[in-house]
């Protein structure tokens, strides 16, 4: 099976409000109670219902693919536990995000270079391009954001520094606990506890 990239990320990593979502999860159980009590009772805190449902959707679409013990980890709101399952569950709804993690993020840390650069992104972009033809209608500006929207999340999610070094995150029981050796690639170099 071929993956389809989708680049246009056009949310950040939307920390606080997945807690908050997680958190509704967590006591309802049904996803669409949840979205319901988070549009009626403005849980988001957004100024319009509109907004409120395009952020639900967004963070609805990265849950549905943790488990249910790791949207739980997320609703104790833990802030390093929080972002390393965000960035998960980024990682698994935009493989292209995935990938640059597994072979980008992961190949750095290996070789202990830590600085990830805009090089690295274009080099990566290129590189899918040859295999995924939709790559190559993408255009400068949409290339360009979905590279800065990719650090920032990278950043938010403290993968990254504000030099866009690698931070080695330490991995709590928790998310260990609850995630398969499958997610925890998606934090290359992270420190076990």
């Amino acid at each position: 099976m071929v993956t389809t990239y989708k680049i246009g990320f056009a949310r950040t990593a939307l920390l606080r409000e997945t807690v908050l979502v997680a958190q509704q999860f967590n006591d309802l159980k049904d996803w669409a109670r949840v979205k319901q009590t988070v549009i009626d009772d403005n849980v988001l805190q957004t100024r319009a219902s509109r907004t409120s449902s395009i952020i639900y959707n967004e963070i609805h679409k990265r849950l549905k693919l943790l488990s249910e013990e790791q949207i739980e980890v997320i609703s104790g709101d833990h802030t390093q536990d929080v972002k390393q399952l965000i960035w998960i569950a980024i990682c698994k709804q935009y493989p292209f995000i995935g990938e640059f993690a597994l072979e980008v993020l992961a190949s750095a840390s290996a070789s202990r270079r830590y600085e990830i650069t805009y090089d690295d992104y274009g080099y990566f972009f290129n590189a899918k391009a040859e295999w995924h033809p939709e790559l190559e209608q993408v255009s400068d500006k949409t290339r360009s954001n979905a590279r800065q929207m990719l650090f920032q999340m990278m950043r938010q999610c403290e993968l990254l520094n504000e030099s866009n070094e690698l931070i080695p995150p330490m991995l709590s029981a928790a998310v260990q606990e609850c995630s398969p050796e499958s997610d925890l690639a998606f934090i290359p170099g992270a420190i076990r506890l």
